[in-house]
């Protein structure tokens, strides 16, 4: 079974409509469900569902196929407490007769990571708590080299890693590790057992698919975790940042043989494997365009920048939170 997790800190119903855009869609305890009305449309940047957030470009690994190019000599972004504050403030909830809150414009999840590596920003445990207070589920994504060394005292990320394990236990819905650098995997699976152990969260494990070679390493770490893990999902390489190449021809398909072969039913699967799962006749899912529901926020000091998608830096919207209009 997988691991239950405390979902008091979830409890309540949120609901979402934009008719004009053909969007109804409800809210709990991690679940989102979302009303057919009509063909679906792409959500204004500023109502998306769902946001990739940057707190900045600093990361620990330095992974070779990193499509952001992140790394050590990166910034992390400023002031991003009061930064996400002041712009949840520009939306209003609306509350029931009980004074529940109900109705919200506000996204549901945010996914923290993005453009770099969010256990490197020294605010990152208050940035979880301040969302939560705001009343969105944050979710992050991370390497593990930091969170490796909760059982470590040892260590000079001790402290830090379990300050981030608290706010994780109190705030987060889910936690996504990194499974792609080989060299790393001490410390994704000694993140891993942090998580399970102390989180109070869904874990999930993210695979670089390139090769039938990583096929098969997906399918022995699916084997080593069974139930424990909420999903793995599955992102194509991309030939983006550092990464030189993408996914080879043929992978795909011998992916979905070993899905179908071993049964796996807790994986889900990054947006550029779209065009593949749309003629796939073995994988049964359910598709909708990429970008219609989610996009990509860079969280500068009073400053939102909405892009497309976290490989699409370019913004779309900015909302300069110092503007009072």
């Amino acid at each position: 079974m997988i691991k239950k997790i405390n979902k008091d800190k979830w409890e309540g119903i949120k609901l979402r409509k934009l008719p004009m855009y053909n969007y109804s869609a409800v809210w709990n305890n991690l679940t989102t469900i979302r009303f057919d009305m009509g063909p679906t449309m792409e959500l204004p940047p500023e109502f998306s569902e769902f946001y990739d957030v940057s707190l900045g470009t600093i990361c620990n690994a330095g992974c070779d196929f990193c499509y952001m190019s992140a790394s050590k000599k990166g910034q992390a972004y400023e002031d991003i407490c009061n930064t996400w504050k002041k712009w949840m403030n520009k939306y209003h909830d609306i509350y029931d007769v009980e004074g529940n809150r109900c109705f919200t414009y506000k996204p549901l999840q945010i996914a923290i990571g993005s453009e770099g590596e969010p256990t490197c920003h020294n605010d990152l445990s208050e940035f979880l708590k301040t969302v939560y207070e705001t009343n969105v589920v944050p979710n992050y994504t991370t390497n593990g080299i930091i969170l490796a060394s909760w059982n470590k005292p040892e260590s000079v990320y001790y402290e830090k890693a379990n300050k981030i394990l608290d706010a994780t236990s109190k705030y987060v819905g889910g936690v996504a590790v990194s499974y792609g650098n080989k060299s790393l995997r001490k410390y994704a699976d000694d993140a891993i057992e942090g998580l399970l152990e102390k989180g109070n969260c869904h874990v999930m494990i993210h695979h670089i698919i390139s090769d039938n070679k990583s096929v098969d390493e997906f399918i022995e770490c699916w084997k080593k975790y069974g139930d424990k893990i909420r999903n793995h999902v599955l992102l194509p390489l991309m030939p983006s940042g550092r990464s030189k190449k993408g996914i080879d021809d043929g992978t795909f398909e011998y992916m979905e043989n070993a899905l179908n072969r071993y049964g796996v039913q807790n994986v889900a699967f990054g947006a550029h494997f779209i065009r593949s799962l749309e003629t796939s006749k073995k994988i049964n899912t359910w598709l909708y365009p990429a970008e219609t529901y989610s996009k990509n926020v860079i969280l500068t000091k009073d400053k939102v920048q909405i892009t497309s998608s976290s490989f699409n830096l370019t913004p779309i919207k900015i909302i300069d939170l110092n503007d009072e209009n």
